[in-house]
């Protein structure tokens, strides 16, 4: 009887030994984790939307010197595609304005100028090359906002605060080291 046992534990015993030696020999492979960052599904919608329409802008452009392509394309598209190739444009010159404190951005997703600001002393020149910047760059924001948001169900489903908020967001995000932004307060803030 006790060589019964034997035989029986026997094969259990090796087959048990195999088992845990081949599972040693083996790896477990974690998946990538991505950190995303503090992004809300609507601003990675509205940034993802906004990298389609930056992408149809520059395809165009380069397809705008063979002949007559460009009149071809509709009116709201053209619309979106200018404004998207003006704040390419004008980037240098918001920039050099946010970084010299004459504007910084709003909670509305616009620039606005900071009260208390040197313009008043610059030269006329540049007070008008401010005042056109800043108006251009507004209005391509505006047109760009409405198209992202007539474009996708699902952002304008989402509320008109809540879409700005996401599109001040970017412009932050874009925006250099040590310009101003208005805080929830509305208070002017240095980034």
């Amino acid at each position: 009887m006790l060589r019964r046992k034997l035989h029986f534990n026997f094969p259990l015993r090796l087959c048990s030994f195999i088992g845990l030696l081949l599972l040693s020999s083996c790896s477990i492979k974690l998946p990538d984790i991505k950190i995303t960052g503090e992004k809300t599904a609507l601003e990675n919608q509205i940034l993802g939307e906004y990298k389609k329409v930056r992408e149809d802008a520059w395809m165009i452009s380069s397809e705008r010197g063979s002949g007559n392509f460009f009149s071809s394309i509709p009116h709201d598209k053209k619309e979106i595609i200018e404004a998207v190739r003006s704040r390419e444009f004008n980037k240098d010159d918001v920039d050099e304005f946010k970084i010299n404190k004459v504007f910084g951005e709003n909670r509305d997703g616009l620039l606005e100028f900071i009260k208390g600001n040197n313009l008043a002393e610059s030269d006329i020149k540049t007070r008008q090359l401010a005042e056109k910047i800043i108006l251009q760059e507004n209005e391509d924001r505006e047109i760009i906002i409405q198209r992202i948001t007539d474009l996708n169900m699902k952002i304008s489903s989402s509320t008109d605060k809540e879409i700005r908020q996401a599109f001040f967001d970017l412009n932050m995000e874009e925006s250099p080291e040590g310009t101003y932004f208005k805080n929830k307060k509305g208070n002017w803030e240095v980034k």
